[in-house]
């Protein structure tokens, strides 16, 4: 996505992809039911993973996810054209958290906010293990401000 349409103060990140509203995403009220939500950030974690580790498939994957959180700020409907942006917050020795933004691709308008939290795992010894050296430096080299996001501070209430 490119800068146009974006809201002011609201830094383009590195890794995005579109998303469009689907009939089957929507809940009684006519509006995305928020499970998707989170299948939607799984997808998009799994994809910004894919390419920071290289992997081509995601049964390859070596993380677990410890902890996921979804902000509503928008209602979204049918045949929204959205795009979703991940990108890293922190960077630990084992683990790594992600923000998510999903923002209209057409005004800019910022629908909903997400983070996760990630584990590397070994599946093998079914433990937590150190997270790869050049994973790590490049969730480092991507890193954006949880502060700056909105992370910090109390969420606001959803409007319309």
């Amino acid at each position: 996505m490119s800068g146009e349409g974006r809201p002011r103060g609201l830094k383009e990140w590195a890794f995005s992809e579109p998303l469009e509203v689907t009939f089957r995403d929507l809940d009684l009220a006519g509006h995305v039911n928020n499970a998707v939500v989170f299948t939607w950030m799984e997808t998009v974690r799994l994809h910004h993973y894919m390419q920071v580790s290289g992997l081509d498939d995601p049964m390859q994957i070596d993380f677990i996810l410890a902890e996921s959180a979804a902000r509503y700020h928008v209602p979204v409907r049918y045949q929204h054209k959205i795009v979703a942006e991940v990108a890293p917050s922190h960077v630990g020795r084992t683990s790594w958290e992600l923000l998510y933004r999903f923002v209209d691709r057409t005004t800019g308008t910022l629908l909903m906010q997400g983070r996760s939290v990630q584990v590397a795992y070994d599946y093998r010894t079914l433990q937590k293990k150190p997270l790869s050296g050049p994973i790590r430096e490049k969730l480092l080299a991507a890193l954006v401000s949880a502060e700056e996001e909105g992370w910090m501070i109390p969420p606001r209430p959803m409007r319309g």
